[in-house]
């Protein structure tokens, strides 16, 4: 914390055990691995709020967090093998069951197991996702999300693991929108995209809401960009269902987009994004993306087809693009024209969110009026996180239980 003792933004950016945050990031169940990523009978080391853990599927598909060495001699357990709900030590052979507590010690005479145990953490699937709550004491309920349960093709989209701070993401404000994916708009055809629009701010008994509008023809930046005289009220019309966004204390964000699924673009279909941005060390985070379509039947079979496709597929070379751009190798307009805007608007993203890099070293910000939902999401955090080390009642944040969606749509007519 900074030295008078007043707590600052860039103390907000660790996130190890006793870092203000870090305190705070675990009073809450966070993601940890998509679950299709983990097959039965499979372990793995996972690094997350700056410590390390094993994640590991029994063999009758449960899935376990645990303590990240053997306390015997300190190997990881993720070297080891699954045998049923429990998980044996690569190294002499020492085995843990599902609860933490060593239940066999192969080279020992006079076994002691009963005196050793690691410590494992309450796990979760839900969405296409592995939660874990890694704080100390009972763990509160694991939130649902309506939009989520709604009927429809659920996708858990590949990992996006950035080596930024996870503050780099959840600044990402809406104005950036028609200047960093200028490059996917022109290359589209997508005017859409380089509308400037503004988004007011309110706090929420969840976190807040973001409502946006659209400046149109009245700005002359949108003009000079291929915004044509007289587009005003279509271009006012294609925010529709994006005029809301949804943030969730404390590090989740939901709002409704256009589907960018090849074969599904270009048209009304609508999908719900959740996305989870999860830091795994000061310097680097995980973005967890689930995403709902509306769709049943043929339909809904034919894009949960494409859409996974498409997403494995370009996840393996988007990253090696975005660092010659930030290596100033190439430019975001020398992206394939054929590149899907799913990609591009990710590489796009990369390249802004990744460059910034740690708060401490940026200098002094500039911050402007149009970005209130920044400031505001800051100070949101920043008071609560003060409340905590301060010993004093923190916000109880709760999750609507009815979807946003119906909010969203409602206002539409």
């Amino acid at each position: 914390m900074a030295r008078s003792g007043k707590l600052r933004f860039a103390d907000l950016e660790p996130v190890g055990p006793g870092t203000p945050a870090g305190r705070y990031l675990r009073l809450f169940w966070h993601p940890v691995m998509r679950a299709q990523d983990l097959p039965p009978g499979r372990a793995k080391p996972l690094e997350v709020l700056g410590e390390k853990f094993t994640i590991y599927r029994g063999e009758d598909g449960s899935s376990h967090v645990t303590a990240f060495r053997c306390p015997h001699r300190g190997t990881p357990l993720s070297l080891g093998w699954v045998e049923g709900d429990s998980l044996r030590c690569r190294y002499h052979g020492w085995r843990f069951d599902g609860g933490g507590q060593c239940v066999e010690q192969p080279n020992e005479d006079r076994p002691f197991c009963d005196k050793i145990n690691v410590r494992t953490y309450p796990a979760r699937e839900y969405a296409g996702l592995i939660f874990a709550f890694l704080g100390d004491g009972e763990p509160p309920p694991l939130p649902r999300y309506p939009d989520l349960d709604r009927p429809g093709v659920l996708i858990a989209d590949p990992v996006e693991v950035l080596p930024c701070s996870y503050w780099n993401r959840m600044d990402n404000d809406h104005g950036h929108r028609a200047w960093v994916h200028r490059a996917t708009a022109l290359r589209k055809n997508r005017k859409d995209i380089l509308m400037i629009r503004n988004e007011a701010i309110e706090e929420t008994p969840y976190g807040f809401r973001g409502y946006r509008t659209a400046l149109g023809e009245k700005n002359d930046a949108v003009s000079s960009m291929g915004l044509m005289k007289g587009e005003k009220a279509a271009s006012e019309n294609t925010i529709q269902m994006a005029k809301y966004k949804h943030g969730i204390m404390p590090n989740i964000r939901l709002w409704f987009q256009r589907t960018r699924a090849a074969g599904f673009d270009g048209g009304d279909l609508w999908e719900t994004k959740v996305v989870w941005t999860v830091p795994i060390n000061d310097q680097k985070h995980a973005a967890f993306d689930v995403s709902l379509a509306p769709l049943d039947g043929k339909d809904a079979r034919a894009y949960e087809k494409v859409r996974k496709e498409q997403q494995e597929r370009e996840a393996e070379t988007r990253w090696d693009m975005a660092e010659q751009i930030l290596a100033g190798e190439m430019t975001l307009e020398d992206l394939p024209d054929d590149m899907s805007a799913y990609t591009s608007f990710t590489i796009e993203d990369y390249v802004t969110q990744v460059g910034q890099g740690p708060i401490a070293t940026r200098g002094e910000e500039m911050l402007a009026l149009s970005e209130e939902r920044l400031v505001t999401h800051r100070r949101i955090w920043l008071r609560e996180v003060t409340a905590m080390l301060e010993g004093k009642p923190m916000t109880e944040w709760n999750i609507p239980t009815e979807p946003f969606i119906q909010e969203t749509a409602s206002s539409n007519i």
